[in-house]
């Protein structure tokens, strides 16, 4: 129905009409196709040197790799700087085999470098050819049908064919007639050879264009189609393209550059069976033949097929059998949503108002030149303005040999084998870790990290409820009330809460940007090496306790509790299903049924963790403690849960708040030594010889450990 209301209102305003023109055509499905429809191949090719008498005296060379469209030249081409520019002006040539009488036409478009400088314009064999035929007016001489075959009913010999010889004409039109282009072209190259009109031949590499659904070489034809109109509507085109912010910026380039190069308007008529029909008859009453008959909005959705239009019986019309093209329907997605085309067509105008233009198109490179340039169009002709604020450009998944996936080189993987290998979520792991704009190679390795992530992630959350199953009254305040009223009082959960909300200012500026594999890459290095390799460790003999918790546990309590929730959210975008789990586990007693960490205003607010009163690098410097003894006990080959007698810190490189870092060391020694496994943490101004020894990863502490006895961790 909206793709016939589109047709509709473009109709009234006359940018779509039905025109005999010259027409992109696939001979192997037998349809028109629109430009955006073509691919370009390069193959190698033949140029063929065949000569034309010169009325009067002489003959012209041309070169072309398309001989069998000799049927169809209309007129030899020159540029005016050629040699023999004047020479030819005024004089007629006559074209070899059918000696059929052809005008010479001067026109700068002709390259003189290329071949011998003079070209036959036949049509069509491209889309230049079609620009010398308007200009100048030249004969329309169509020799291949719709299948692709050359006719065999050319009228040689009459005003549409001067030819000299029609009768020699005719049989050489006999002799090709069924032919296929490749097929017909050997056979008049024999011809030609064989009369000694072939004077050289030579490979040429040549860019051909084919059917991007059939991978057929294409013929131009005349047939009626339904065109939208573009070509006059270039400049709007780029204006709407350009308010529009892309994402990322660069990929607004191919869009310009394919409005820039459109040499036809939209095609939308296909010759299939099926697809959305035009609302369309043609009138047969007398005086009124050929005349269209649209239908009333009112009446949508019609099938002409089947249905009249109003006043009109079977016998007085003729019912329109073509289709539209798949992009003319999918070009009013956005229109669809709210269910309007504009503010006179459509069905609900007060959603249209608020909703139009929508806020985000999301999609892949490819089709940019047509899913995202026909929106734009149908946007701009329904009512000016454009189908979205923002367009997020993604790219392919590629095979592990970075080629394109597809199925003739066989390098696709089952995506069901995929699932069950690795699971959904990790399979979603993977694209979440792909940039816009880029394609991405399918990598095994990105699955398996994405497992390992599902894992930990599990294993975190799992120890955080166990922790918080212990905690009297129930469940912990929101993170908010906590920090103002004081029950996360511990140094090391207010430095990893100031830590989160830098973490969530830093993915949500991410994403607002559409960088989403940026907003991946916070979350889960602060999963990873904060929260897990730091945080739970520090926490976990706060949080082992029995009996009431005093303040410091329960400040961990609260902590690992907020901390959790914050950072299930984050990743919830990525790894969707473990991280519903997790949000139901955990706020299934007091969450609404049906409650989703999916729902909208689920994402974590930055101001809900923030706490200014421990400065960030402070903090940090605990980490850079605990980093050295580890990189000693992994120096030393020993376990780094190993047991040290003694763990001596001092000043490394002089930080400036060394005084500030040794109170902060002092208020957290026991959750530092705990987690260590060190008997004792002295704080010295520097370190006892002959222990082994390590800087911290900035440099600002030196750390030194007396080992326990060998036998006390069994060995090395």
């Amino acid at each position: 129905m909206w793709a016939q209301l589109s047709f509709l209102d473009l109709y009234r305003k006359g940018l779509v009409e039905r025109r005999l023109e010259p027409t992109l055509w696939d001979p192997v499905d037998r349809t028109a196709i629109a430009q955006a429809e073509v691919d370009d191949i390069e193959r190698q090719g033949v140029l063929y040197h065949i000569p034309f008498e010169v009325e009067g005296d002489g003959e012209a060379v041309i070169a072309t790799t398309r001989p069998e469209l000799l049927a169809a030249c209309g007129a030899l081409m020159i540029h005016p700087q050629h040699p023999r520019a004047g020479e030819f002006l005024r004089r007629h040539a006559i074209s070899p085999l059918y000696k059929v009488v052809l005008p010479t036409v001067v026109d700068d478009k002709v390259d003189p470098e290329k071949g011998t400088g003079i070209v036959m314009c036949c049509t069509f064999g491209d889309v230049t050819d079609i620009q010398w035929w308007r200009a100048h007016k030249l004969p329309l001489r169509i020799i291949v049908d719709r299948e692709g075959r050359l006719r065999g009913d050319l009228p040689i010999g009459t005003e549409a064919w001067p030819s000299l010889d029609p009768q020699a004409a005719g049989a050489v039109v006999e002799g090709l007639k069924g032919l296929k282009s490749e097929k017909a072209r050997d056979a008049i190259v024999k011809t030609l050879k064989e009369k000694g009109l072939v004077y050289k031949q030579e490979p040429t590499n040549q860019v051909i264009p084919v059917a991007e659904r059939s991978g057929a070489p294409l013929e131009i034809i005349v047939t009626a189609q339904w065109f939208i109109k573009t070509l006059d509507f270039k400049a709007e085109i780029l204006g709407k393209g350009r308010e529009i912010v892309w994402h990322p910026n660069y990929m607004r380039q191919r869009f310009e550059s394919w409005v820039e190069g459109l040499k036809w308007d939209w095609a939308i008529s296909r010759q299939r069976h099926f697809g959305v029909a035009f609302p369309v008859w043609y009138s047969k009453r007398p005086g009124e033949e050929g005349r269209i008959l649209v239908a009333a909005p009112e009446s949508l959705p019609v099938d002409p097929t089947i249905d009249l239009p109003a006043g009109y019986s079977a016998d007085e019309v003729e019912r329109e059998t073509d289709v539209m093209d798949t992009w003319a329907t999918s070009s009013v997605s956005p229109q669809l949503v709210t269910r309007t085309i504009n503010d006179s067509l459509g069905l609900d105008h007060a959603a249209h108002r608020r909703l139009f233009p929508m806020e985000l198109r999301p999609q892949s490179h490819e089709i940019i030149r047509t899913w995202a340039f026909y929106a734009v169009v149908k946007a701009m002709h329904h009512q000016q303005t454009i189908p979205w604020r923002n367009i997020a450009i993604s790219g392919w998944c590629l095979a592990s040999d970075g080629q394109k996936m597809s199925k003739s080189k066989g390098n696709i993987i089952d995506p069901i084998k995929l699932l069950n290998e690795y699971g959904s979520d990790a399979v979603r792991y993977w694209t979440g870790n792909s940039r816009l704009g880029n394609d991405t190679v399918l990598s095994v390795n990105t699955l398996q990290k994405g497992k390992r992530l599902i894992t930990k992630l599990w294993n975190a959350a799992k120890l955080a409820h166990m922790a918080l199953a212990r905690a009297p009254p129930g469940r912990p305040h929101s993170p908010k009330a906590d920090l103002q009223s004081g029950i996360i009082c511990h140094d090391i959960d207010r430095w990893l809460l100031g830590h989160l909300s830098e973490v969530v200012a830093s993915a949500t500026e991410a994403f607002e940007a559409y960088e989403y594999a940026q907003a991946l890459r916070i979350a889960e290095d602060f999963f990873w090496h904060v929260y897990c390799d730091n945080y739970l460790e520090m926490v976990k003999s706060r949080v082992g306790f029995t009996g009431e918790p005093n303040a410091e546990q329960r400040s961990a309590l609260h902590t690992l509790h907020h901390a959790t929730g914050a950072i299930i959210r984050l990743l919830a975008p990525f790894v969707p299903f473990i991280t519903d789990t997790l949000y139901e586990i955990f706020e299934g007693e007091s969450g609404k049924p049906g409650d989703t960490i999916h729902a909208c205003g689920q994402w974590p607010r930055s101001e809900e963790h923030v706490d200014r009163a421990l400065n960030r690098e402070l903090g940090d410097a605990l980490v850079e403690i605990v980093a050295a003894p580890r990189k000693v006990k992994s120096d030393l080959e020993v376990s780094l849960r190993a047991p040290v007698t003694r763990l001596t810190i001092c000043p490394g490189n002089g930080d400036p708040a060394v005084d500030q870092i040794r109170h902060l060391i002092g208020r957290t020694s026991e959750d530092l030594r705990l987690m260590l496994n060190a008997k004792a943490l002295v704080w010295a101004s520097e370190l006892p010889r002959d222990q082994p020894n390590a800087l911290s990863p900035d440099e600002r502490f030196r750390v030194s450990l007396l080992m326990a006895e060998p036998e006390e961790i069994g060995g090395r």
